[in-house]
This record gives structure tokens, C-alpha cells and sequence, in this order.
């Protein structure tokens, strides 16, 4: 991020920063931070490990990619290594970087620079006791059957569609696979916060059949969205697909919970989309009970 002549002034929003927000909004979680398999040109952000991406980080969905697999692989193998720390827990996060004057960004020499990137998938599993209750006790620990929520932004939105094939695929065509199904039942959440990609299409899933299948499942779905994407003129299929999107799950009586953050007539500046990160938490528990697929502002 520190190498781009762009991207340095957004320093602030890398992963451990994000790691010690989304710490602060899920006191109770465990947090889990899952960096790009790649970032090409600096700037775009590819998930394959998890969906096929052209070196845009364009996806290219396929149902049989495996990426539930992965998940579950990757949290467990989290689990594994933490029960294998016998001394004190890792030192905590540093404090947040605090932004230059406006304008006045300091950016390092790109053999100096971190490659992390705003765009990213999370994923927080349940904690036995918050932070402040008691220290963790590593050797106990146990990430395995523990019960999943998913948070995805910007890019990382990608992760959160592919997804949504499997679970369509799993459900349909593979309904014997009862390992799949028993990891796609720990997960209680999704969060889609303001998706975007440098794609014409597929930014968000309007396919009715996925759509009928996640409404199915036992979880909750929150969107959160800014103008500078679903109102961008020069990408208006961004703003159709999220009303589809949204639409169609309320229609389906999904656990939908649709947010607008920022106003119509404010700069549609990367400023406003990072908003969504830092708020969306705020913004949803003064109004949990929030189920707009309009597009009002709140």
C-alpha cells in the first residue's frame, strides 16, 4: 500500500488497523484477517484461493472452487498454531496510525513498503470470554465448531459471492456432502460493506436461485452501502444489482438488514466508501432493527 503513489494516503486502513477496529466492534469475537492470495500493479486485490480473478481481481465464479473448503481449513489451522503458543499471548496490535495533514502524505520507497490492502474478506468466530473477562487460554482453545460470521469490503465482497455458488451447489447438488453442510451451518452472519470490483458485471449476485438458497439458510445478512458505489454514474449496474440483490432476499423473507451510509450530494470520494468501513458497526446498532432495501438515506 506504501509503494502506491494512490494508495499510501490510505495507509491507515491496513490489515492490523482493520484487525484492531473489527476487535473493538466484536469485543466477544475472535478476529481473523485474510490477506489477498496476490495484489497486482500494487492496487488490485485477487482472491484466488478462494474464487479465480484475473490480475484485476476480476471473478470469475464457478461453484466447485472449493472455497468453503478453504475457509474451514484456514480456521482450523488458525485453531492448530494457537494451541501450539505455550508462552504469553502474542504482543497486541500497534496503535492505529494516525493520517498526515490533508495532502501532505508521507509514502515510503516501494522496497520499504507493506503490500497491504484495504480491500480484504474477514471472518470472527465466536470467543469464549471477552478480552476483558480473562486472559485466553491458548492450550484450551478452540476455533473448531465454533460459529462463523463473514465481513467483507470493497474487494473483498468477491469472497462473500463465491460463496454463495457453493452454498447453492452444496445444497442442491451435493446435499449428501455433510461436512460441507455441517461448516456452512456455523455460520451465522454475513456482512457485505459497500462491494465493488473493477468487473462490468457480478458485483453483487442477482441470480434468483442463489438468492432463494441463502434466504434459506440460518443467517443473518447485513449490506452496507455508500453512494460511491451504488450511485456512481460511470458504473450504474453497481447500484441495480445491490437494489436486485437486496430486493430479492427481502422478497424471500431472508434475515436482511440494508444500510445507506453518507448522502447523495457529498463527494463520491474513496473518503465516503472507507467511511463504511469504520462506521458500519455505529451505524448498525443505533438502528439494529434496520431493514430498508430502498434507497434511503440514513
Amino acid at each position: 500500500m506504501e509503494a502506491h503513489h494512490e494508495n499510501c494516503k490510505y495507509v491507515k486502513w491496513n490489515l492490523e488497523n482493520v484487525a484492531k477496529m473489527l476487535r473493538n466492534n466484536f469485543p466477544t469475537k475472535h478476529i481473523l484477517i485474510v490477506r489477498p492470495s496476490r495484489i497486482e500493479y500494487k492496487s488490485f486485490s485477487c482472491y484466488d484461493n478462494f474464487v479465480p480473478s484475473n490480475n484485476a481481481g476480476v471473478p470469475e465464479h464457478t461453484p466447485t472452487h472449493n472455497a468453503l473448503q478453504h475457509l474451514e481449513r484456514l480456521i482450523k489451522s488458525v485453531g492448530e498454531r494457537l494451541k501450539d503458543v505455550s508462552s504469553p499471548p502474542p504482543p497486541s496490535l500497534p496503535e492505529e496510525s494516525q493520517p498526515e495533514q490533508p495532502n501532505k502524505y508521507s509514502c515510503s520507497s516501494p522496497d520499504e513498503a507493506s503490500t497491504s490492502r484495504a480491500d480484504r474478506a474477514g471472518s470472527l468466530g465466536d470467543a469464549r470470554t471477552a478480552p476483558s473477562e480473562s486472559p485466553v487460554s491458548w492450550d484450551k482453545l478452540s476455533l473448531e465448531g465454533s460459529r462463523v460470521t463473514l465481513v467483507g469490503f470493497s474487494k473483498g465482497c468477491v469472497v462473500l459471492n463465491q460463496m454463495l455458488y457453493e452454498f447453492h451447489y452444496t445444497s442442491t447438488l451435493t446435499p449428501s456432502d455433510s461436512k460441507a453442510l455441517r461448516f456452512i451451518n456455523r455460520i451465522e452472519a454475513m456482512y457485505w460493506l459497500d462491494g465493488g470490483h473493477a468487473g462490468g458485471k457480478n458485483t453483487w449476485i442477482t441470480a434468483r436461485g442463489l438468492l432463494e438458497t441463502l434466504s434459506r439458510l440460518d443467517m443473518t445478512i447485513y449490506v452496507h452501502v455508500s453512494p460511491y458505489q451504488v450511485r456512481d454514474e460511470s458504473r450504474p449496474w453497481i447500484g441495480r444489482e445491490e437494489k436486485a440483490f437486496s430486493t430479492l432476499l427481502k422478497t424471500f423473507r431472508a434475515r436482511i438488514h440494508r444500510y445507506m451510509h453518507g448522502r447523495s450530494k457529498s463527494p463520491h470520494s474513496l473518503d465516503m466508501h472507507f467511511e463504511v468501513l469504520a462506521n458500519f458497526k455505529q451505524v448498525q446498532d443505533l438502528d439494529p432493527r434496520q431493514q430498508d432495501s430502498s434507497d434511503e438515506e440514513i
